[in-house]
């Protein structure tokens, strides 16, 4: 565990290496300090700048052409190809947003649109958490963004870290604490209430409510494999919802029973406060998009000729259809977002005009903005053309070749998890013999993300049946053959798999 000094100093960084501080270290860092800066991140030809407002990121931009709303929402399965296209087409014809032309066309609610947003913007946020190597450098001049989102900052590093830290990672960050007593944080200095946690998490911490217990009777007591406990414990201690008992002053210990980080209970909401009608909650949304490209006078529905006049009945009826406690708890943010938003504008519609400058001196040119400096400027990058050009490969029995191809693929995808199997299957393919052990490990990697995925399990089962494992194979294919399905390959391995157990007989 790094102290607060430690991570105070990380950041204070103007820039550094990936390899010495992790993107999960520097962005816990960012948010524990509430920084307000640009973050440009860099490793090989992929680039992306991550925006963070009080320590809360809430925009990212990239040079990967699947991280595009277009191609994210077409892989998401929230609108088809054509669809995709056509919204593109009219949007670049007409200078508009792509998300514009979405709610203008029916296609999507501003409030359906900002939570395909909040998803593509955690998505983007994902990648570099497996970054081993790569620099990262930043600007305190941050531009506002024009659609403010907001990413759960814990939230994210508990699934980065999960998904993606390497065993070296881990085995560093657990290390110090082998034979410490370990007890939850009953005040972490992130906001934790709200998290949706995941089964191994949640029983460290069920574990961990009745006493401070050590690493090995955490196991003993969650009943947890060793790899597993280890990995969920590196993500719990990063956020500090899990510390050694020794760092907690005498003050704050933990109560027996209780639980860490747990929010106080929520004032009761007015009798009076009715529940926001679909079309309350859908320009509430919209609000919430595109406020910060409103002008006052545009934002409050002022007459730009008539401020002084009607400046104060528009915002006092905007405050009142805005308050963020008349609408559902889950909407109490972008309320909140957008309520304040209005008390900003207003506050700017009264203010005294200012004095012009004197005509002796020359005005000065705008400066330009501090986004144009983290520009992504690349062209945009395709990993499913890498993908495509690498399975010819492998068709053409072109294995080696298919190699630097899928690699790169996986490099500019890593959360692909179609991607990670091909790539290990082709691994294998081209050296057998050597390169058993690692396709396997690979393959159990993306197991261990989803144990279900079915492409994994047929080609963990297939590798085990050609290196004669036969029994352990026949269960990775049985398990294969319904989420694969149509596919029949599962079939034909077990078939395979018979004869080869009739010619061993």
């Amino acid at each position: 565990m790094r102290d607060q000094d430690h991570l105070d100093g990380i950041a204070r960084l103007n820039e550094g290496e990936l390899a010495e501080v992790s993107f999960a270290v520097l962005l816990y860092a960012l948010a524990r300090s509430r920084r307000t800066i640009a973050v440009e991140i860099s490793r090989g030809p992929l680039q992306k700048v991550v925006f963070l407002e009080d320590g809360v990121p809430v925009d990212c931009r990239s040079n990967l052409v699947t991280e595009t709303l277009g191609r994210f929402m077409v892989g998401g399965g929230y609108l088809s190809a054509a669809a995709a296209d056509t919204v593109f087409r009219e949007s670049v014809a007409r200078s508009l947003r792509f998300g514009e032309v979405l709610i203008e066309k029916g296609l999507f609610t501003a409030e359906e649109l900002l939570r395909i947003l909040q998803q593509n913007l955690a998505h983007k946020l994902l990648d570099p958490f497996s970054w081993r190597d790569g620099g990262f450098r930043m600007s305190a001049e941050l531009a506002p963004t024009d659609v403010p989102l907001k990413v759960n900052v814990p939230q994210l590093i508990l699934i980065g870290v999960t998904r993606f830290a390497t065993q070296q990672q881990i085995d560093a960050s657990v290390a110090p604490l082998i034979g410490a007593p370990l007890a939850l944080n009953p005040r972490p200095p992130l906001p934790v209430a709200e998290l949706r946690l995941p089964a191994g998490p949640a029983a460290l911490l069920g574990a961990l409510r009745e006493r401070p217990l050590r690493i090995d009777e955490l196991a003993t007591a969650s009943g947890m494999a060793f790899g597993e406990l280890t990995r969920h414990l590196h993500a719990l201690t990063l956020i500090e919802m899990v510390v050694p008992e020794d760092r907690l002053p005498k003050s704050a210990r933990p109560v027996q029973g209780a639980s860490a980080g747990a929010a106080p209970a929520a004032p009761s909401r007015p009798a009076a406060a009715a529940k926001a009608t679909d079309r309350r909650r859908n320009e509430l949304m919209e609000l919430a998009l595109n406020h910060r490209r409103k002008d006052p006078c545009e934002l409050l529905g002022v007459d730009p000729e008539r401020i002084a006049a009607t400046a104060q009945a528009r915002f006092l009826a905007f405050a009142e259809r805005f308050a963020p406690w008349s609408f559902e708890p889950e909407l109490a943010e972008p309320a909140r977002e957008v309520f304040l938003a209005g008390a900003r504008a207003y506050a700017r519609l009264c203010e005294p005009p200012r004095l012009p400058r004197p005509a002796a001196e020359p005005p000065r040119p705008p400066a330009a903005p501090a986004r144009e400096a983290y520009r992504v400027s690349t062209e945009l990058l395709d990993p499913e053309q890498q993908f495509r050009a690498g399975m010819e490969l492998v068709a053409a029995g072109r294995f080696e070749r298919a190699l630097a191809q899928l690699e790169y693929a996986v490099d500019l995808d890593p959360q692909n998890l179609r991607y990670r199997c091909e790539l290990a299957s082709c691994r294998y393919l081209a050296n057998p013999e050597a390169n058993v052990i690692r396709a396997l490990e690979e393959l159990r990697e993306v197991t261990r993300v989803d144990p279900g995925f079915g492409l994994a399990l047929y080609s963990i089962g297939d590798i085990l049946r050609r290196a004669g494992n036969l029994d352990d194979a026949e269960v990775f294919l049985k398990r294969s053959v319904k989420p694969l399905a149509p596919d029949r390959r599962p079939i034909e391995a077990l078939r395979a798999l018979t004869r080869q157990r009739k010619a061993q007989a």
